[in-house]
């Protein structure tokens, strides 16, 4: 293999035709609109970053609706037990978990990530707008249907 390589640079070089390759501003002149664009893991490069060379002639596809914001937009469920279920409705939902109310804060459903408190130490000024229980369970019906 050596020996095919030596022969080919002994070659005379006629009527080839040379570019030069830049890393500079000309790689990034074709870049999306969107590639500036913060991701849900904060991934964002600096103007000089070879990394953006993927979006040369691409544009950066991302979700501006972040799971963690749409989480914390879901009302707070407002119960009269101490104790409530949650199981996420329809074919594709999460196993029924109990949740116990009896401290004076949200608790959270490990699985869908609801948000429930016992009516007695709901604050709406401090927990944000809510629904009652029997109202989340009407939503779990139709999400089963």
């Amino acid at each position: 293999m050596a020996a095919v390589i030596r022969g080919l640079l002994r070659l005379p070089l006629r009527n080839v035709v040379t570019r030069p390759v830049s890393s500079s501003s000309a790689l990034y002149s074709a870049e999306g609109p969107n590639v500036d664009q913060i991701t849900h893991t904060g991934q964002q490069w600096d103007k000089d970053d070879y990394r953006r060379a993927r979006f040369v002639d691409k544009d950066k596809q991302y979700n501006p609706n972040f799971a963690i914001d749409l989480i914390a937009k879901d009302p707070v469920v407002v119960c009269n037990q101490r104790s409530v279920s949650s199981n996420s409705g329809g074919a594709l939902g999460h196993p029924k978990v109990f949740i116990n109310l009896d401290k004076p804060e949200v608790s959270i459903c490990g699985y869908s990530g609801r948000k429930f408190i016992q009516k007695k130490f709901y604050d709406s000024a401090k927990h944000g707008p809510s629904i009652t229980y029997e109202q989340y369970l009407e939503e779990m019906e139709r999400e089963k249907s």
